[in-house]
Order: structure tokens, then sequence, then C-alpha cells
């Protein structure tokens, strides 16, 4: 009898020492524990300032939509570099990913929408009036390497938006029929790494016929940029840089509105504005045929 009651006060003994290892172990494994910077998934908000996008407002803000892919390209001041499609809530990126980049190092991320194929850092563009047309850039600057803070990606137009408005008094016009021709350089090459569009040589014409209408045009001189207007029997050409629009150039991620008013054997240039996408300036101008 005292020997059953020694053994199953060892086994006792044994079942609490082993809990104590778990107990032990359980807390070395506790949620609490530091994750190593490479292990870290890299996060990212996407937001759209003044741009196309797959969901837009009425302002031409908006926002991407689950399933979106844009070109996301990464590097670091030691010429590291990687580039790879990342899909809005499908994509996962750890800092294991990058293998250029060092802890304690700086990672600068820059993307665009719609994707694109880059070579060193960049790619050729060429501008239209459809969907892929527009671009819409983002970067983030000395990002951190192991953070694990949302890394944040505003989007914003890289092409200039033209837009032309016409007021018809003339009764034997139809608005509807105004046909607009707008004449650019329409070819670049987008240094996506650097943030910059150097202008190519290519010159492309656009038209659109309606009462209102609008073109997608890459930053330029407005020496650069010519309109025609075919109202009934009437034709008017003229470049932006003829009226006294107070830029030079038109700039990217920005408007410029034409205001253009049709009357009886003339076309009255009535004003140029610029609204929505940012403040460039303003002017009231007046061309008669």
């Amino acid at each position: 009898m005292k020997r059953m009651i020694y053994a199953a006060a060892l086994l006792l003994v044994a079942i609490c020492s082993g809990c104590d290892k778990n107990d032990s172990a359980n807390l070395n494994e506790s949620p609490g524990t530091p994750t190593h910077p490479e292990e870290r998934q890299i996060t990212f908000t996407t937001t759209i300032a003044s741009t196309r996008a797959p969901q837009l407002e009425e302002d031409g803000s908006g926002s991407f939509n689950t399933g979106d892919t844009f070109t996301l390209h990464a590097r670091d001041d030691a010429q590291g570099a990687a580039t790879l499609d990342y899909t809005v809530g499908g994509s996962a990126l750890y800092w294991r990913d990058l293998t250029f980049a060092a802890e304690g190092g700086k990672v600068h991320f820059a993307a665009c929408y719609p994707k694109q194929r880059l070579s060193e850092g960049g790619f050729d563009f060429t501008a239209t009036q459809d969907a892929a047309g527009d671009l819409l850039w983002a970067s983030a600057a000395g990002v951190g390497v192991g953070t694990e803070q949302p890394v944040a990606l505003t989007f914003r137009h890289a092409l200039h938006r033209l837009a032309v408005k016409y007021t018809v008094e003339d009764t034997s016009v139809d608005a509807s029929k105004i046909e607009t021709r707008c004449t650019t350089i329409a070819t670049a090459r987008v240094e996506l790494s650097e943030g910059r569009i150097r202008l190519g040589d290519t010159e492309k014409t656009f038209t659109a016929t309606n009462q209102e209408v609008s073109f997608l045009v890459l930053p330029q001189p407005t020496e650069n940029v010519t309109l025609e207007i075919h109202a009934g029997g009437m034709t008017r050409t003229w470049k932006l840089s003829q009226t006294d629009f107070p830029y030079p150039e038109l700039e990217g991620g920005k408007q410029v509105t034409v205001n253009l008013t049709v009357q009886e054997e003339k076309i009255t240039l009535s004003g140029l504005t610029i609204e929505g996408w940012g403040d460039q300036g303003s002017i009231d101008d007046e061309i008669i045929l």
C-alpha cells in the first residue's frame, strides 16, 4: 500500500513538472513576440486624387476595387530594384521578397495604372482617348525597411485634361454635331522611378463631336497644342499659345477648359478656365472668325 502511495506521489510531481514546462513554452511563443523584419508583410493604402480609375466620382477622384492591378516598382539608393504587378486585395508582399532591401535602409516605391512593362524603371507611352490612354501614378519615398506601417500611395493624373465647351447662339448650328480636332505630341518616355515624363516627337490628331468634349494630353508646351473647330459651315484653327493663356505649358494632373461661343458667322472664345484638378490660372479672351 505504501509503495502505491509513493508511486502516485511521483506521478503527480511528474505531471506538475510537465505542466510547468508547457506553460513556459507557451509564454515563449506569446503573441507579443516581435516578428523578424524580413518576415513582415508590406501593406499599402491606395487612394486616388483627381484621377481616372476603376471607380470614379464626378470630380475625377475615386478608388480602386478589389482585383484591380497596378505596376509597383521598388528601389533603394544602392540601385537595387524590383518590379511586380500588385493586385488590390489579392497580393501579399513581404520585405523578404525585396531581396535587395537591407535592414535599416530605405526603399522608394513608385506605381502606375494601368499596369505597364518596365525597362530600367520606365516605359514608352502613347496617349489615346480610350480607357488605356489615361495614366495614373503614385510614389512613396524613404520607406524604412521592415516597417509594419501601411505605405500610402496617392494616385494622380500623369496627363492633362483639355476640355472644350460650346455655347451655341446660331440657330443654324447643331451643337451635338460640332467637331473638335486636337493635335498634340502624343508619345513620351515615362520615367516612373523618377516621376518624370520625357516628351517624344510624334504628333497625333484626336477628333471628338459634341457640345462638350475633352482630350487626354501629355504635359507639353501650349505651342504644341492646336485646336480646329468645325461648326456648321465655319472652321477655326489656332494654337493655345496664340491665346492669352498665362502659362507656357499644360501641366499633368490639371485641367484647362476652353469655353467657346458660336454665333452667326463667328466663334467667340469666351474664356479659358481651370477647374477640378488644380489651379493653373485663368484667362478671358475672344476670337472671331
